[in-house]
């Protein structure tokens, strides 16, 4: 394995608000690493508990400089990553929730993709979801992410995975603080115009269903920052009428397949499926669309037939 270029210069930008009971093991799992970064930098965005504290009681340990921002009021997330990295020394930037942590060797890893070649503007990797005691593996085999994938979903996942060029961070812009959710796909299409993303095809991060406060749970913000992504995408393939069509086919069957598998709303699914498939209706989108009514079909017949005494 080649030796990974300047790892001393790896800043880590923990964004976290009230996540005193998980903030701690984000932080060590940063300190553990196989190549230690420069630089950890906790960003406590107007936490009422002892977030703060626990952050700093890192300060000084080892041989990696721990240091707490505070915002006094609340920014929201994507915003205190953008005050993180402005913050940052590192040539790379590694951003990290306060509830998820990072396999050892991440940065190393990463950094050593770095090091192969050039043009590369940030670096990812596969996720272990752990959710009730059981863990998903989600693996991207592809090496490099194709932009035209990466306009049709979020192949590669959430924010914590990812090690980016500060450079190429900064000159995109960092991450949208308009936006109400998917912040990290917005920031992924806009970091493919700067240069290649590459993807290590094995567990990186571990993503851990114990916060507070997920996202995903609510309907309008998980839903308009969908939109605000694909008003994104739209404007990038504007030149091309077929493959707009087939944007708008993909992106209404994705919407269908959130309301379906998430949030179980049958109207919904079937309201994006009938679009997607008027925009598009080829055999593999008429496979998945059954698919999906199936499954939001099910959830509500056993809603229907559950026993009263159940519900």
């Amino acid at each position: 394995m080649s030796e990974p270029r300047d790892p001393a210069t790896v800043s880590v930008i923990i964004p976290a608000k009230n996540r005193e009971h998980v903030i701690g093991r984000s932080i060590e799992s940063a300190l553990a690493q196989t190549v230690k970064p420069h630089e950890i930098i906790v960003v406590d965005d107007g936490s009422t508990d002892r977030t703060g504290d626990v952050a700093r009681s890192f300060e000084g340990r080892g041989d990696v400089a721990v240091r707490v921002i505070k915002n006094l009021q609340s920014t929201g997330a994507p915003e205190a990553r953008n005050i993180g990295a402005r913050a940052a020394t590192g040539r790379y930037l590694g951003f990290l929730d306060s509830d998820d942590a990072w396999s050892a060797d991440k940065l190393e890893k990463q950094l050593n993709v770095f090091a192969s070649g050039t043009g590369i503007a940030a670096v990812f990797g596969g996720v272990a979801y752990h959710r009730a005691g059981k863990v998903r593996n989600k693996i991207v085999e592809q090496p490099i992410i194709s932009q035209r994938g990466l306009m049709r979903h979020n192949v590669i996942g959430p924010t914590s995975s990812c090690l980016v060029l500060s450079d190429a961070f900064h000159a995109v812009g960092g991450f949208r603080k308009d936006m109400p959710s998917c912040q990290d796909w917005e920031l992924w299409l806009r970091l493919s115009t700067a240069g290649a993303l590459h993807m290590v095809p094995e567990p990186l991060l571990h993503y851990y269903y114990d916060g507070t406060g997920q996202i995903s749970s609510n309907v309008a913000k998980v839903m308009a920052g969908h939109r605000m992504v694909f008003d994104t995408v739209y404007r990038m393939a504007a030149h091309d009428a077929a493959e707009l069509r087939a944007l708008r086919a993909e992106h209404e069957m994705l919407l269908a397949k959130l309301n379906a598998m998430t949030f179980h709303d049958a109207g919904a699914t079937f309201g994006h499926l009938a679009k997607a498939l008027t925009a598009m209706p080829s055999p593999s989108l008429i496979a998945r669309a059954v698919h999906y009514g199936l499954r939001v079909t099910y959830h509500k017949a056993r809603l229907i037939l559950k026993p009263a005494s159940r519900r």
